[in-house]
């Protein structure tokens, strides 16, 4: 930061007459720039500032001026309208344009989107175009040339735009750009940090949604715990304790019980030391936090734990507005708590009472959840369209501006044969467009239609899944919950195939590979245990395949690999699964094989009565292939042929 002392002859000045003398010294726009950063624009009052335009303006320097009026958005808020911030946007536009100004007309373009979408002016699929095209820009100049214009503000809005409209992969990339630029351990770094947290675990990438919920914890780890602690504090350790829950969430879901406890521990004990009652962020959070801790402790068997929590639980909910739309669905995950609880005590009337409570507001949220993603889905495909829109007119202005410049040269000789051509041509274009926008349309509809069945085909599946797990849950018989959790098993890769149609662009054909290791990752969590580590490698080409070969494909995947559990590993702690997949224009192969013990000596694939391996000779003569195995002391190998 530079600011030029200057000696002035001693004059009854106010402060503001100073300011604006010392502005007035400063000879490049580097330094007046600097004089405008964020440390000075917030203290100074309105007459100052339009001084300091003046001055501005006067020394014709195009950049300090667009700069002054983006600081001007930013922090003057004590003094600004909305229809002040208009008229300041609409300057910074026109001397972006006039001085040929590219950074500056980004950054002019994205307030104005931004200050449009927020008056409602454009639909948040003309707000998502509009971010597309100031991320392409951006990544075009280069990150260094907004080092004036707080460019993790601007990503983190871009990247929360996509993300909001389920365009994760293109979130992804904006927030990962966001994070490379954003200062380490402000409120915006973290935010950051959250919103890329939040995409992989959607994407049930639990490693590395684990991976940036430290981040999260490490940097707001700096605000230490304190008997006089800072209020203002509040949110950093806020922070901690809601990236200590989220990381006790992921392990859960990974199986790993105890270490998932510690953090959930962590997260509680933070929130408990800043326990404020009359505080509602605080009352949420350790009301959130109590379910995570009260959910793991009941995976362990610690009741008595348990009851206590349940106690907090009851002090903390009087003082939640549950009315709120934010609030409404708060107990679900306390109603299932319960529920669980009186089922390990046995008591079956309590249970089912909770049951009740947990899945009518499941089912409620479960139907918000589906509107939400139509939605999403649908502000994608209008966003889609709307930028194909944009693209499709900017063509066609440029077509008839050739056909103009064309009909002007030849006026004198063909006004007649031109004007014809142009009515033609116009006329043809009108057609073109209506029969364009009838076919958008019923393809949009059929797509939607097919999208929503393929949706409810999972959905089914999944109830069917939930069945099996409950029924398993209830059953004492070991061998009982085994054919439960392998009969899971085969639903859930059928529903599989489903979830990747539906959402994917091509509704004919599945991407194999994305299929397949979602498939083997499920697989292999549902085999987990402390005791044995065992590795799965994927090998698979980027090609795809038809509904009516995922699905059997699939299953013969999902009993290989379970037999592999099974049988491969016995009395050893590691182990490895390598599967391969491949296909040409003819045929496909699939290869499933391990390090393990091998097959027994006897053993005859046309004559064992195992339903897995029934299963398997049924489907590949469902597809007219060819099983083959062998087997050594180094492990056994399967391997299917079938055509195309």
């Amino acid at each position: 930061m530079l600011v030029l002392l200057v000696v002035l002859p001693q004059i009854a000045w106010s402060q503001s007459e100073w300011v604006v003398a010392g502005f007035r010294q400063l000879r490049t726009s580097e330094q007046r720039m600097a004089f405008l950063s964020d440390t000075h624009i917030v203290k100074i009052d309105k007459p100052t500032y339009e001084a300091i335009l003046t001055d501005i303006e006067a020394k014709k320097d195009a950049k300090t001026l667009f700069f002054a009026h983006y600081q001007f958005i930013r922090h003057a808020g004590h003094f600004k309208s909305q229809e002040v911030f208009r008229q300041t946007i609409a300057k910074m536009l026109k001397i972006a344009k006039e001085n040929g100004l590219k950074v500056e007309w980004v950054v002019a373009q994205f307030q104005n989107s931004l200050q449009r979408f927020a008056v409602q002016e454009i639909s948040e699929q003309q707000v998502y175009y509009d971010y597309l095209s100031c991320f392409e820009q951006i990544k075009l100049l280069g990150f260094d040339a907004f080092k004036n214009y707080a460019l993790d503000i601007i990503l983190h809005e871009i990247g929360r735009n996509f993300y909001q409209l389920g365009d994760y992969d293109k979130a992804l990339e904006c927030l990962s750009d966001a994070e490379k630029v954003a200062i380490k351990g402000n409120h915006f770094h973290t935010l950051i940090l959250n919103l890329i947290e939040s995409i992989y675990a959607n994407r049930k990438d639990f490693p590395h949604a684990i991976a940036y919920a430290q981040k999260i914890y490490e940097v707001n780890l700096n605000n230490k715990l304190s008997p006089n602690q800072d209020p203002k504090n509040w949110y950093p350790i806020f922070w901690r304790g809601l990236s200590s829950l989220d990381i006790a969430q992921y392990l859960f879901e990974m199986g790993n019980f105890e270490q998932g406890e510690a953090y959930a521990d962590r997260g509680y004990e933070l929130y408990k030391a800043q326990e404020d009652l009359n505080d509602m962020d605080k009352v949420v959070a350790a009301f959130d936090a109590l379910q995570v801790l009260i959910k793991i402790k009941l995976q362990l068997g610690k009741l008595n734990e348990v009851e206590a929590l349940f106690k907090k639980v009851e002090t903390l909910k009087p003082r939640i507005n549950l009315s709120e739309d934010i609030n409404y669905f708060k107990p679900l995950r306390l109603y299932q708590n319960y529920t669980q609880y009186y089922e390990v005590k046995k008591d079956l009337i309590n249970a089912y009472r909770y049951l009740k409570l947990a899945t009518d507001m499941q089912d409620s949220l479960n139907r918000r959840n589906d509107k939400r993603k139509l939605w999403q889905t649908e502000m994608r495909v209008k966003a889609d369209r709307y930028q194909a829109q944009i693209k499709s007119a900017e063509e066609e202005s440029h077509l008839q501006e050739r056909l103009r410049n064309i009909a002007v040269a030849a006026l004198l000789l063909f006004v007649g044969f031109a004007f014809v051509v142009y009515r033609r041509i116009k006329k043809d274009n009108t057609i073109i467009k209506e029969q364009k926008a009838l076919l958008e349309t019923s393809l949009g509809e059929k797509e939607t239609l097919l999208k929503e069945i393929h949706h409810r085909v999972k959905n089914n599946l999944q109830i069917i899944s939930g069945l099996l797990e409950k029924q398993a849950l209830k059953s004492h018989d070991a061998t009982t919950r085994k054919l439960m959790k392998e009969g899971q098993n085969r639903v859930f890769s059928m529903a599989l195939v489903h979830q990747n149609l539906y959402q994917s662009n091509n509704l004919n054909a599945i991407e194999i590979k994305f299929y397949l290791n979602m498939l083997t990752q499920h697989i292999k969590q549902s085999h987990a245990t402390l005791e044995q580590n065992i590795q799965v490698d994927l090998k698979a080409d980027d090609s795809t395949v038809s509904i009516d070969t995922a699905i059997p494909l699939g299953l013969i995947l999902n009993e290989l690999i379970t037999n592999c559990y099974k049988y491969a590993f016995t009395g050893r702690q590691k182990g490895k699964i390598t599967v391969i997949f491949h296909q040409n224009e003819k045929d496909l192969y699939l290869c499933v094989s391990d390090n393990g013990v091998g097959l027994p000596e006897d053993f005859d694939i046309q004559k064992t009565n195992s339903l897995g391996m029934n299963l398997v000779r049924g489907l590949v003569r469902q597809m007219n292939g060819k099983l083959k195995f062998r087997s050594n002391t180094e492990g056994a190998v399967f391997e299917i042929n079938c055509p195309c």
